[in-house]
């Protein structure tokens, strides 16, 4: 499994747009195979940031996400919306344990 952190950098005055835009691509991305898990957070300390926490099932998986016609469509859309490049870290998880805290 991957775990990926997209930080996105984006414009004061394309936030708004920015959204409407992910917005749109979350059905398609979540229906795509091997994602398990794909999110869009806005930072609660930083304006203008925001991070996708994705999860997929192997790096072909995330591979064929980033060559799909809809997210480069997205990302012709946002490039001119962006203050900085987008940052990808990329996890690779050999092993999974899931804690509850009371």
């Amino acid at each position: 499994m991957l775990l990926v952190a997209a930080r996105c950098h984006v414009r004061p005055d394309h936030w708004q747009d920015f959204v409407h835009q992910v917005d749109r691509i979350i059905p398609l991305v979540r229906a795509e195979p091997g994602c398990t898990r794909y999110e869009l957070h806005a930072d609660a300390f930083e304006q203008g940031l925001f991070i996708f926490c994705e999860e997929w099932e192997s790096r072909k998986h995330l591979d064929d996400h980033i060559a799909t016609q809809h997210m480069q469509d997205h990302f012709a859309t946002c490039a001119g919306w962006m203050a900085a490049p987008t940052e990808l870290t990329v996890y690779e998880v050999s092993g999974l344990r899931t804690v509850v805290l009371p």
